[in-house]
């Protein structure tokens, strides 16, 4: 797979995910969600309806990296 020039969350225990509020309480998992954060914390970007198979997901979250 590689190596990527930032981090990614895996959140095992749910607790950012309930920060964030993408929890889905009825079925105990996480909503599909992209976040781009910037190392000062802030948020740049958010899709917590993020869908897998969209091609324009994926180039919306690249836009926005690219602007980092």
């Amino acid at each position: 797979m590689g190596t990527l020039p930032f981090p990614l969350l895996s959140d095992w225990f749910k607790k950012t995910t309930k920060e964030y509020n993408v929890f889905n309480e009825k079925g105990e998992v996480a909503k599909r969600s992209v976040f781009v954060i910037t190392k000062q914390g802030v948020i740049t970007y958010k899709n917590t309806e993020f869908k897998a198979g969209k091609k324009e997901d994926y180039e919306a979250v690249f836009i926005e990296l690219a602007k980092l």
